[in-house]
């Protein structure tokens, strides 16, 4: 094989002016307090979106809010709403109440705010005038003397017909008698003999004695049934009078309190001037009249110790009387109870299971009508049912109360109150792509939920956005009562915004974490007795912060110095490269370095990827493995075909891996294999790349360096070490003061590269080598080694094929 010349270009090795990302003196100049110290920090287009759907009240203008948790998204809520002045008040108070004609479908009733409470109140205070009217018009001297009219002529007439049918009965010698028959006392007749009443066993023993002869006793017998059908007849009819003189009082009763009912109905008729609310008056008051016994002394509570007025209650389900603003619900556990109510049971005294109106129960959807719900998507999809009826309730502007679905220790309830109108705007927070997810999976999203607003995770580092930082700082101090913080101090806050960024030229918008820092911050300043918050607290809340969380990191880091994992950090080696991983446990993430080698040999298997093979390869990472093939391809195979069997291996990994950022490692190691040429193994390797060998950049740059640096200190820093990046993704890099301080002392390096000859010749020293205008490499360079090596394999293959 045709040796390599040495290469004496010098690569660009980044300076620590160019990895610098302080707050400079002129940033700091804008740090003083703001205008509008409440208002959103860099978020103009969700806000601009959640201005638009909370003021077009038209359907299907519901919002759904998307964006990392700590972006300001509650808050931005709370703020728009707080601005929102609706141009008409659409609250309303709602009350359930009993229907008449229908009970198993209570009626809902709507007032303007405050009037459902004074609705109930007047109610409650007509049943109760009632009962002092009831009371003095059925004692009233013109009520009694009707009323004892009717009694009297009922009683003559009963006693008339009576007196004749106990003549008829005495001029044929009967008389009516009293038996009793067990407890109960009835009447009879029986015969007289001799002025003397003889029952008919009697008359048996005077036939049998001879006193009396049969036929007498026959004719008697024969007499006694006729009179008995008679009185039967008689009692019929009298108990028939007595009925409609019974109905003849209730109707006095009726015509007596009518007009008194009326006038009260009619007063509250005016008080509450609504068709629907008059409708039910109407039957109220013709309840009233038909159910006045409830009025009397004699009535009393139900079997089930219900009261007997309970069907003139009012169950009030939203009560606005106290709103000066529209309502604002955050739902946190959106069950189907508690979104959209429920029938509740009741047990009676005697046992049984009941429900009645005022055992109706309103959720926030129809609390909030009028003004908002906010519901976070996640919870709502944990609930079996809420969405779809969330989705109906939308389409229809309607709730129908019906007990929660699931499993029920009572027997569902019967009634079926009819469905309540319900105007409320419901704000949907989720995370970054529920939005999409739902959009895509059910066609109903796009038709109720037209405004999207998405909060961004990083705002522009600018003039505008240090101020708001500083400002946001500023508010956090005062309204938690911490520490001031130094100009310094604030500057270290803003500069963990931009390590949260992951980009200089940005800030993070997670103010929930910079609020968390600084919190834990003036924490260490007072640990530390001082009365202002420096550079150095805040230092020492991250570094403690990071030490909550990196157990999984020390750990790793204790594998590879007892070598139990493996991992060059000097010297040269053929197919083997330091790869660079992150590994993310949510809260935290830390990089690592992982070898990754290359194995080659003549066939047509292509390049095999062992992760892929075990079962251990992402969709992300498969495709990387075939970018790779592509760029051999490309690169090489012009003049023979591509007859490789390569294996390529994560060593010592036996997790998932996925994502192309180590595609470029991947392909050094092939490269270096095929040219057998060896690698340097005080580097480290990240970037993707495409079939074009352009380096791509990928995530988690700063933590796969400092991950590479944490191993070489801990093991061995030799001056020479350093990591291989893309050169897109210098703006990235987001280096601690300790790694800073290192590269600026010359013991540390990085490289930005933008192809993979570039990598290629800083891993090996050696020209990669461009192809001539006759189709070659240059030989001696790398490119020419490689080449010559696939050109081998591709006879081989030809020759023992």
């Amino acid at each position: 094989m045709e040796q390599a010349g040495k290469m004496n270009k010098k690569y660009r090795e980044l300076s620590v002016s160019e990895l610098n990302y302080s707050i400079t003196r002129e940033e700091a100049s804008y740090i003083k307090p703001m205008e509008d110290p409440l208002k959103i920090i860099g978020q103009p287009r969700a806000l601009n979106a959640l201005r638009l759907g909370t003021e077009i009240r038209a359907n299907g203008y519901n919002i759904f809010i998307s964006g990392l948790p700590g972006t300001g998204r509650y808050t931005a809520i709370r703020k728009v709403i707080e601005e929102y002045k609706p141009a008409e008040n659409h609250l309303k108070d709602i009350t359930c109440v009993y229907n008449f004609k229908k009970p198993e479908n209570p009626r809902i009733l709507y007032f303007k705010p405050g009037y459902a409470v004074k609705f109930k109140k007047e109610i409650h205070n007509l049943i109760e005038k009632l009962k002092t009217i009831v009371k003095a018009r059925l004692e009233s001297d013109s009520y009694k003397n009707r009323r004892d009219r009717i009694i009297s002529m009922r009683e003559q007439a009963e006693n008339r017909l009576l007196s004749e049918f106990s003549e008829k009965l005495s001029e044929d010698n009967f008389q009516i008698v009293s038996i009793t028959r067990g407890e109960t006392e009835v009447a009879d007749i029986t015969p007289m003999y001799k002025g003397e009443p003889v029952d008919f066993g009697e008359l048996q023993a005077m036939v049998a004695s001879g006193e009396m002869n049969e036929e007498e006793w026959r004719r008697l017998r024969e007499k006694y049934y006729h009179y008995i059908d008679e009185m039967r007849k008689l009692f019929l009819e009298l108990r028939k009078e007595r009925e409609a003189t019974e109905e003849e009082l209730k109707i006095l009763k009726k015509e007596t309190l009518k007009p008194d009912v009326h006038l009260e109905i009619e007063q509250l008729k005016a008080i509450f001037d609504n068709r629907k609310i008059h409708e039910y008056l109407d039957s109220l008051e013709d309840d009233i009249i038909e159910s006045i016994y409830l009025f009397t002394q004699e009535s009393k509570d139900n079997e089930k110790g219900a009261s007997r007025y309970v069907k003139y209650g009012v169950n009030i389900l939203v009560d606005n009387s106290d709103k000066s603003a529209v309502p604002v619900i955050f739902e946190n556990h959106p069950t189907y109870r508690n979104l959209f109510g429920t029938i509740e049971s009741k047990v009676g005294i005697s046992g049984e299971v009941y429900s009645d109106f005022m055992q109706i129960k309103a959720g926030s959807m129809i609390m909030s009508s009028g003004g908002f719900l906010i519901i976070n998507v996640e919870d709502l999809l944990q609930e079996r049912d809420s969405w779809y009826s969330l989705k109906r309730t939308l389409k229809t502007g309607m709730v129908e109360i019906q007990p929660s679905p699931g499993a029920y220790i009572f027997p569902v309830s019967a009634l079926k109150p009819e469905p309540v109108e319900v105007d409320a705007k419901v704000i949907l927070v989720g995370g970054e792509n529920m939005f999409d997810l739902l959009y895509h999976g059910d066609p109903d999203v796009s038709k109720l939920f037209k405004v999207p607003a998405e909060f961004e995770s990083e705002m522009p580092r600018n003039p505008e956005g240090i101020g708001r930082y500083a400002s946001f700082i500023q508010k956090l101090v005062g309204d938690e009562g911490l520490n001031p913080l130094t100009v310094d101090g604030i500057c270290t806050v803003i500069e963990y915004g931009i390590r949260l960024a992951e980009d200089k030229k940005k800030l993070s918008t997670k103010f929930s974490l910079i609020a968390d820092i600084i919190r834990e911050a003036n924490y260490w300043a007072q640990k530390a007795q001082k009365k202002m918050i420096e550079r150095e607290s805040v230092l020492v809340a991250i570094r403690e912060k990071n030490y909550l969380f990196n157990l999984a990191e020390e750990k790793f880091d204790q594998y590879v110095t007892e070598n139990k994992l493996l991992v060059r950090l000097k010297g040269k080696e053929v197919g083997r490269v330091n790869g660079l991983a992150v590994q993310s446990r949510g809260y935290y993430s830390f990089g690592k370095p992982l070898i990754i080698s290359a194995c080659i040999s003549p066939g047509e298997a292509g390049v095999i990827n062992i992760e892929r093979e075990a079962g251990l390869s992402g969709g992300l990472h498969d495709k990387g493995v075939f970018i790779l093939e592509g760029h051999l391809r490309n690169k090489y195979a012009h003049s023979f075909p591509l007859s490789i069997s390569a294996s390529i291996c994560f060593e010592q990994s036996y997790w998932e891996v996925d994502g192309d950022s180590a595609s470029s490692a991947e392909v050094f190691a092939l490269l270096s294999a095929l040219a057998q040429v060896p690698l340097r193994q005080d580097l480290a390797v990240t970037g993707s790349i495409n079939q074009m060998g352009e380096i791509q950049p990928v995530g988690g740059i700063t933590e796969k360096v400092e991950g590479f640096y944490r191993i070489c200190s801990k093991i061995e820093l030799t001056g020479t070490q350093g990591v291989i990046i893309p050169e897109q993704n210098v703006v990235n890099l987001i280096l601690s003061e300790e790694v800073m301080e290192i590269i600026r002392e010359g013991k540390f390096h990085i490289y930005p590269i933008r192809t993979v000859d570039e990598g290629m010749e800083l891993l090996t020293g050696m020209e990669a080598g461009k192809r001539a205008s006759d189709g070659t490499f240059p030989p001696g360079t790398v490119n020419y080694l490689i080449e010559k090596t696939l050109e081998q394999m591709a006879n081989s293959v030809k020759n023992y094929g």
